[in-house]
């Protein structure tokens, strides 16, 4: 949907463009996509999305995202403890659910990426965040991924993640919030949150469309360390009602290492009794270390428990 409103605003007339398209081919998504990686190669590519219910979208999600963003925060994912199905190969995960009626938070980082995630603080049941560190050799970053809920009261939701930010700043002396915080940076209770960590807002465009005559900013990228990023936009992608996927460039570049071949021993069928059984056979009929050797690795050992390789 594209459309061109014109609103009078005192003596001027103000153009407002109206882009959202909730029906976007995964496609061109995929494609808008590979044209941010291909302009970044080996940079971090960070992304957003109010995805308004991830389960029944979440092989279309894989699909745009491969090879294409390094760190993926999803919001409103509507899915309580008990959905499985959620792990994106390649990528480690971190959720916060809330239930399949609203709310939750789900942080992907790629698998090479050294990561964990931070159990300092305390939230109020109400919360939904995740902390989680992401090393990126000589840098870590602190990373929160969090739903603000529109019906939740401002000052208590940038309260309570303020008292939490304080326990890990001193620890990390860069940080970036990322979700849907159902705010603007132009309303005095964000205003006065960024001042107060001497941070910024990376997002400039329209995010939600949820009235297509007054859309808002409110999927957010908020960092004490804007010169870090670059070229943040937004994309519609067909898999939220109302919100376009942010994106942004982390600067630090961090080259995904190539695969590597690794062999291992398979012990799947593993059957102890019948290896003990063998490996007496074995030592019964040795005369020497070296025939031992022999027999145990090349016979007994592969006959219970076969080298296989993998890609790693």
């Amino acid at each position: 949907m594209s459309n061109t409103l014109n609103e009078p605003n005192g003596t001027e007339e103000c153009v407002v463009n109206l882009n959202f398209n909730n029906s976007a081919d995964p496609n061109n998504v995929f494609e808008n996509l590979r044209g941010i990686r291909l302009n970044n190669v080996g940079r971090i590519i960070i992304a957003n999305l109010n995805i308004n219910s991830i389960s029944n979208k979440i092989d279309q999600l894989k699909y745009i995202i491969q090879d294409n963003i390094d760190i993926l925060v999803i919001t409103e994912t509507k899915v309580d403890e008990s959905h499985q199905g959620l792990h994106i190969d390649g990528f480690k995960h971190f959720r916060a659910d809330r239930n399949a009626r609203g709310g939750g938070v789900i942080m992907y980082v790629r698998e090479d990426i050294p990561c964990k995630q931070l159990t300092k603080h305390t939230f109020p049941g109400d919360i939904e965040g995740i902390f989680v560190e992401v090393n990126l050799r000589k840098t870590k970053w602190l990373i929160f991924g969090t739903y603000h809920p529109p019906d939740q009261n401002d000052n208590y939701y940038f309260d309570s993640v303020g008292r939490a930010l304080d326990l890990y700043i001193t620890d990390y002396d860069k940080f970036l919030l990322v979700g849907d915080f159902n705010a603007e940076d132009t309303e005095s209770i964000l205003s006065n949150f960024l001042n107060q960590y001497n941070s910024r807002n990376l997002v400039k465009d329209k995010t939600c469309f949820k009235s297509i005559q007054n859309p808002s900013c409110v999927d957010l990228f908020l960092t004490n360390s804007y010169r870090s990023f670059q070229n943040t936009s937004t994309l519609s992608t067909g898999l939220s009602d109302f919100h376009k996927m942010v994106v942004t460039v982390l600067k630090t570049k961090f080259v995904k290492l190539k695969p590597k071949l690794i062999n291992y021993r398979c012990y799947k069928n593993f059957n102890e009794g019948r290896f003990r059984y063998d490996l007496k056979m074995c030592v019964d009929i040795c005369t020497s270390y070296e025939d031992f050797e022999s027999l145990f690795f090349f016979k007994y050992l592969d006959k219970h428990a076969k080298t296989k390789q993998k890609i790693h």
